[in-house]
């Protein structure tokens, strides 16, 4: 599958309802942050997710990534995995498993953005 393809993305249902449960706690204003912002955590934290297997679709890729900033990021980091799937598949799997870890941590009271930014930081740093 092409980029070319890929013209919206989505999440499992489960984490389309996590998402939503995150921005009815008003943790995201909305969920095309929280879905950008979990991109960003999945990529910083080092992980590559399994496939999502279905998926709801949220998102148009017009929308998501208007500046291609996070298909630039997602390129240079999963090169590997994109040249397998598409760019914006890779990104629904980061944003599956940042929209899960981000709902652990506000239900355990553990979601400290200052924390996960500094995190990311010091990860950029070594």
């Amino acid at each position: 599958m092409t980029d070319a393809d890929v013209t919206t993305v989505g999440l499992s249902e489960e984490a389309d309802d996590l998402l939503d449960q995150l921005k009815e706690q008003e943790i995201f204003s909305e969920k095309l942050d929280g879905y950008r912002f979990a991109i960003s955590f999945a990529a910083a934290s080092g992980v590559m997710p399994m496939d999502i297997g279905k998926r709801k679709t949220l998102f148009n890729v017009g929308s998501l990534d208007p500046g291609q900033l996070i298909r630039g990021a997602i390129e240079a980091l999963y090169a590997e995995e994109v040249s397998s799937s598409s760019v914006y598949r890779v990104a629904e799997r980061l944003a599956d498993w940042g929209v899960r870890e981000l709902h652990a941590r506000a239900t355990s009271g553990q979601l400290d953005f200052v924390e996960i930014l500094k995190s990311a930081e010091d990860a950029d740093a070594q």
